[in-house]
């Protein structure tokens, strides 16, 4: 017990008056005669024994009614067992995300955590700051708030897309304050958000959970929409889509699409519990730009369930075939035949424009004997930048010629030629430029013959990926990846003499998708999230505008490779299409969407918190009285208004034996 004014304790000598009363009474004796006091005898002795028990019980209240109304102005109190001295700021973490908007007996899980946040304020002093947390880490928190300050700052929150680790909680409040503070996390502690580990732990602050879970613990999420390979000027596009099941019931729910303002599917599937769907679609397009959202009906978490895409049809493919001589081929053939997606142009080496090579989003080196140094610089640059290159060697290949050139690319090089005979043994159908050709295995096709072949040597620091391989396992076309960039290398020349490829039906869709995969597949959406940027042509330092009906920012730039990406700077917060504007142009459009994450609606357990952390945690459940809680572990434990209450019953009983008890 330790006492708030012991100075005061003095003031226990007072109990020395009432024992001076008793031992000495002071009361004048009056004198009553009598004629015969024989018969008051027996009567007197009785009296005197009523009369002793009387004073001495008048004299233990009184002695207990001074006693505790001198340690109620000395105001004692236990203090609670702190390793550390913890400062008057309180820390209330809200946690905001999509999750919160789950429904409990009790209302919105949001709502019930805004009314914990104001019950903790209540538990403390009128000096104490509070301090508010979410997950936008606002500027306007950074300062403390008084009680009814604290209550109109949480009673504007609502959800939100953004997510905070446990860890990146306590950094924010390591930018607030250094002190040994208390942390209120109050939250329902989904896994994939919050992220608990023993690491998160502050080593002086006192951290107190708060969880909350909502009644229904299950969720269907449209988790993400691709397409494989570029969107071409074609009616139709195949669209791929993936949908989870987070609950432990087996679920139909209607899917649709709507594709500018239109209808396309309407479709109801069946998912299996706990599991993720992939479903195909092929979509009639109509429009250049095509505005797209597929959506799917679940409740009670909505946020994931719908997907904004666009489906924009990508510029005509520039191809550049570079030979010896300007004349008429097989590939000229090929490309030409679909002037609606390709470019198609041809140089001879001699009077080649090396400025035209960087402008190109596919190349092809065929059968060049000599590669110059202004040709190799150029090749470079389209690599920097993300275009993709055919090498086809020619006969009577200058190996150091070639060497030189592939070993400055990183790439494998010619060693020799094989002049034996060999058949293609294996089309390996699980590279991209496979995608959609084949259904099924292959069996019983007639492949094609290689008169003679080169040899590569095996660069350990090449990613090469065998596309063809020969009967002798070597391979006939090699695929190579540098950064955004995709290095084709034949391992013949595709003239008549040397091999009938170009006659084969593999050759058609070898080179097309080849073509098609030269240009990278614009997003066709993006996530909201810290850090984020999409995409778009070079603004040529023009000011650009990103809009929709209630946001309007401008972006910052960077010019990355070639790649203009504009950084929002975390100022885009709804999902839904964006326009990107030149002044009043429309320039490109942008879809953003959630972050999916919280989709997955795990969560951390009582005994799975504790075992995490050591006794400097609290965890508060729905059982707990909050204020009691607090005051048990937290505050200290006074004493002063009990001794008040024991000091006015002890006088009070005084008064009852002087004026009740009549001896």
């Amino acid at each position: 017990m330790i006492y708030q004014n012991p100075q005061l304790l003095f003031g226990l000598f007072a109990i020395a008056i009432p024992i001076l009363i008793h031992l000495f009474n002071f009361r004048k004796h009056e004198n009553v005669f009598f004629s015969s006091i024989r018969f008051l005898e027996e009567i007197k002795t009785k009296n005197n024994k009523k009369r002793n028990i009387k004073n001495l019980l008048i004299l233990i209240s009184r002695i207990f009614a001074i006693s505790f109304l001198v340690l109620a102005f000395a105001k004692p109190y236990i203090p609670v067992n702190k390793e550390v001295d913890l400062s008057e700021d309180i820390f209330i973490y809200l946690d905001n995300s999509f999750s919160m908007d789950a429904i409990s007996e009790q209302g919105r899980l949001l709502d019930i955590a805004k009314n914990k946040a104001i019950e903790i304020t209540r538990s403390y002093s009128g000096s104490s700051k509070f301090y508010l947390i979410t997950n936008d880490f606002l500027n306007t928190h950074n300062k403390g708030y008084s009680k009814e300050n604290f209550k109109q700052a949480i009673s504007s929150i609502e959800t939100s897309p953004n997510i905070k680790s446990l860890s990146q909680i306590i950094d924010r409040k390591q930018t607030i304050s250094n002190n040994p503070d208390y942390i209120y996390i109050i939250s329902d502690l989904q896994k994939n958000t919050l992220k608990i580990t023993q690491k998160d732990h502050a080593i002086n602050d006192k951290i107190l959970f708060i969880p909350l879970q909502g009644v229904i613990n299950s969720n269907l999420s449209v988790d993400s929409v691709w397409v494989e390979g570029p969107v071409l000027k074609k009616n139709n596009q195949e669209v791929f889509i993936k949908i989870t099941n987070y609950s432990d019931n087996e679920k139909e729910i209607p899917l649709s699409l709507r594709v500018n303002n239109k209808t396309k599917i309407k479709q109801l599937l069946s998912i299996n519990k706990n599991s993720s769907e992939e479903y195909k679609f092929s979509v009639y397009l109509d429009s250049s730009i095509n505005i797209c959202e597929f959506s799917i009906v679940d409740h009670p978490i909505t946020f994931d369930n719908q997907i904004h895409f666009n489906l924009i049809n990508n510029n005509k493919i520039n191809i550049l075939n570079i030979k010896e001589k300007f004349e008429s081929d097989y590939i000229q053939r090929l490309y030409k035949n679909d002037t609606t997606n390709f470019k198609y142009s041809e140089k001879s080496i001699v009077n080649l424009n090396y400025q035209e090579i960087k402008e190109q989003d596919l190349l092809i080196i065929n059968e060049i004997q000599v590669i110059s140094s202004g040709l190799l610089s150029s090749i470079k640059k389209l690599i920097n930048k993300g275009g993709s290159i055919i090498i086809i060697p020619p006969i009577n290949i200058n190996y150091n010629e070639y060497k030189e050139f592939l070993s400055s690319l990183e790439l494998d090089f010619f060693l020799s030629i094989d002049t034996n005979t060999y058949f293609i043994k294996k089309t390996h159908v699980d590279h991209p430029i496979f995608n959609n050709v084949f259904e099924g295995s292959i069996k019983n096709i007639s492949y094609p013959k290689i008169n003679s072949h080169y040899s590569l040597s095996k660069n350990t620091k090449s990613n090469r990926k065998p596309i063809y391989t020969l009967e002798n396992n070597e391979t006939f076309l090699s695929h190579y990846n540098t950064d955004d960039a995709n290095i084709y290398i034949f391992n013949a020349p595709l003239n008549d003499a040397i091999s009938n490829f170009k006659k084969h039906a593999l050759f058609v869709p070898t080179f097309l998708n080849i073509a098609t995969n030269s240009i990278n597949q614009n997003h066709i959406y993006y996530t909201i999230q810290n850090g984020s940027y999409f995409i778009s042509e070079n603004n040529n330092n023009n000011i650009y505008h990103l809009r929709n009906r209630s946001t309007d920012i401008i972006p910052t730039t960077k010019t990355i490779n070639g790649k203009t990406r504009y950084y929002t700077n975390n100022q885009i917060s709804k999902s839904g299409q964006y326009k990107l504007y030149n002044n009043t142009k429309v320039v490109d459009h942008i879809a953003y969407n959630y972050n999916n994450i919280e989709s997955d609606n795990r969560f951390y357990e009582i005994n799975e918190i504790k075992k995490l952390f050591d006794k400097n945690t609290i965890i508060i459940n729905k059982n707990n009285n909050i204020n009691q809680l607090i005051n048990a572990n937290i505050n200290d434990q006074h004493y002063w208004k009990t001794c008040l209450m024991i000091s006015l019953l002890f006088f009070g009983i005084e008064i009852l034996l002087l004026k009740l008890i009549k001896i």
